[in-house]
């Protein structure tokens, strides 16, 4: 199985770009759309309206094989406490603790 996800930028009316990781553009929207319905509600027809995605650029590793507990997994970004990933052929990132993960030898 294989990394499926890419990084896209989604801009809303009155607020900066933010990247989604997503399986396709219109992915990106609808969890972005989640997102922004936090601040206020809007119809997802509303949404497409002041909304727009592009391509973003990926994170340096993006993509790259990991084990996360001894499964196979693939990185997708770390903040200062965990890092993201995703099982292979899978779509929705998770999140671990760094030292349950490891780098794949080439």
């Amino acid at each position: 199985m294989s990394f499926l996800l890419k990084r896209y930028d989604v801009t809303v009316a009155g607020f900066r770009s933010h990247p989604y990781d997503a399986h396709s553009p219109a992915a990106a929207r609808v969890q972005a759309w989640h997102s922004y319905c936090s601040y206020r509600q809007v119809s997802f027809k509303e949404f497409l309206k002041i909304s727009a995605v592009k391509r973003g650029a990926d994170p340096e590793g993006y993509g790259r094989q990991i084990t996360v507990s001894g499964e196979p997994a693939h990185f997708v970004s770390r903040d200062s406490q965990y890092v993201r990933f995703v099982r292979p052929g899978e779509t929705r990132a998770l999140i671990s603790h760094p030292l349950d993960v490891r780098e794949v030898s080439p």
